[in-house]
């Protein structure tokens, strides 16, 4: 089966605190081959000479330059006031006189993105401007001023946005747009955007595997393209562009090595027909998809794997989870049913199911076909749209939830487990269920079985409290967790990826 990758998004962030009288409160859409959806005004000329020619890159860059734009957001979240850091004791006030302020931290970012029409509209990653309050655009033209912007569109799981700008200038260069289909690994590609806020850096490599699955959310994955061009923090939402200059990818991902830091040869990026797809409804502010309530393993189903569940042939996709309440439940599936056909087609594998599944409008009674036990069985299911947060979590996944960035999953702290690691039962919190290795958990010393009682001096929960104090801490800035383990308390600093 082919090897899942959990994702480092490589927005670069920055972060000012101050003080203030008042505190501040399934799957990708199937990609298509119609090169022209984005609606670009000029066409993708063949850059002239061959991959040997030394002027190629050259010309790519000098073409495509203009259609990258730097992204800067700024937005603010709450922090602790001097009480929390000192059990309730006011520790500046007593000495200074007057009441604690209530302080926010101002958080900036930066990220990248590109043109792709001549009034202002900008493709960039979901994860540069989620949660923004103000948003600004720098130009190729004029790296003197920047534009305020706005959101139009947003897609957590593809990590897709669609913002524009506000009293945009006129004729706007803009990017063609190409097909990410007919790439194949060994083909050139070059990368351009605002690493470490150094704009319009150009990097140049190879695509290195096609289709690569990412974990998005839990049990949701989206296939990505890899490549070896370097990729660093700041080049978040900036494009990746064949040889004849057109746009394949939007940078979104790398794999960090031991310790973190920056490019060690494996990026990765959101394919750009799967973002041909979504723009219609980013134009429109939603996209819309449907769901069975089911997350399903990635990856072809095996030779082995089919004689193993007693399958005709190596093709279906097999259910590794069953969502309380979900129309999958309901019209009897269970954990473990390999699913081969829906609504009269085959179903190959897992993609193709998910193709076709948020391809139904919701609502849409369907006829499915799966197996259990060998057994032939078929059912009637009713699909229904799904839901998400602002996070891209899925409303009504269960109880685990993973904390992209950190390495590690949590799961809800029952009783009956308070009970056997020692902890009394009344305790509140979330029970760190796994850590991955070379990850800031493993190197904070967090460990399997340790339960999470503050997050940056805040009481949690639950894991789905823990998990959203985890997201909102920025790319490079450091989360503080006081712990509970083997009747201690432990307090750990780990710095999110």
């Amino acid at each position: 089966m082919r090897k899942q990758v959990v994702m480092t998004t490589i927005l670069a962030t920055l972060a000012v605190a101050y003080g203030s009288a008042c505190g501040t409160g399934a799957a990708s859409q199937p990609a298509t081959k119609n090169a022209n959806a984005a609606s670009p005004h000029r066409t993708g000329d063949d850059v002239s000479g061959s991959i040997m020619n030394t002027s190629l890159f050259r010309t790519i860059a000098k073409r495509e330059n203009p259609v990258v734009v730097f992204i800067t957001v700024q937005s603010r979240r709450r922090v602790p006031t001097t009480t929390q850091f000192f059990d309730g004791d006011d520790f500046f006030g007593r000495f200074f006189g007057g009441p604690a302020q209530p302080r926010e931290q101002i958080q900036r970012g930066l990220g990248s993105g590109f043109l792709i029409s001549h009034d202002g509209e900008i493709l960039t990653n979901n994860h540069v401007v989620a949660g923004a309050q103000q948003i600004r655009v720098g130009l190729f033209s004029d790296d003197r001023k920047t534009y305020p912007a706005e959101v139009i569109g947003r897609d957590p799981l593809t990590d897709s946005a669609l913002i524009r700008l506000k009293d945009a200038p006129k004729d706007l260069p803009t990017a063609v747009l190409g097909d990410s289909d007919v790439l194949e690994p060994g083909d050139w590609v070059m990368a351009i955007g605002n690493p470490f806020q150094l704009g319009h850096t150009v990097t140049v490599g190879v695509v290195s595997y096609k289709g690569r699955p990412f974990a998005v959310t839990e049990g949701r994955f989206q296939n990505m393209l890899q490549t070896d061009a370097s990729i660093n923090p700041g080049n978040s939402g900036g494009p990746l562009i064949n040889v004849q200059g057109e746009v394949v990818g939007v940078n979104s991902a790398i794999l960090s090595g031991e310790g973190g830091g920056g490019n060690i040869g494996i990026g990765f990026a959101v394919p750009i027909n799967t973002v041909k797809t979504l723009l219609p409804e980013l134009r429109k502010g939603r996209v819309h998809r449907s769901q069975l309530g089911v997350q399903i393993q990635s990856g072809p189903i095996t030779d082995d794997e089919a004689k193993e569940l007693s399958l005709p042939r190596a093709e279906g996709a097999i259910v590794s989870m069953v969502q309380h309440d979900s129309p999958a439940e309901r019209a009897g599936l269970q954990a473990g049913d390999v699913i081969t056909e829906y609504k009269g087609k085959q179903v190959s594998d897992a993609d193709s199911l998910t193709a076709m599944v948020i391809a139904t409008p919701a609502g849409t009674r369907v006829p499915i076909v799966f197996y259990r036990h060998g057994s032939r069985q078929t059912a009637s299911v009713t699909v229904e749209e799904l839901q998400l947060d602002q996070s891209g979590q899925s409303a009504g996944s269960d109880e685990r939830r993973s904390t992209p960035g950190f390495g590690l999953s949590l799961g809800d702290l029952t009783p009956d487990v308070a009970s056997q690691l020692g902890v009394p039962v009344d305790t509140h919190g979330a029970l760190v269920e796994s850590v991955e290795p070379f990850t800031p958990a493993s190197e904070a010393g967090v460990k399997r079985g340790d339960v999470v009682v503050q997050i940056n001096r805040q009481a949690v929960h639950s894991a789905a409290g823990a998990a959203g104090e985890l997201r909102r801490v920025p790319s490079g800035q450091p989360a503080f967790l006081l712990l509970l383990r083997e009747g201690n308390r432990v307090f750990v600093e780990m710095r999110r990826e």
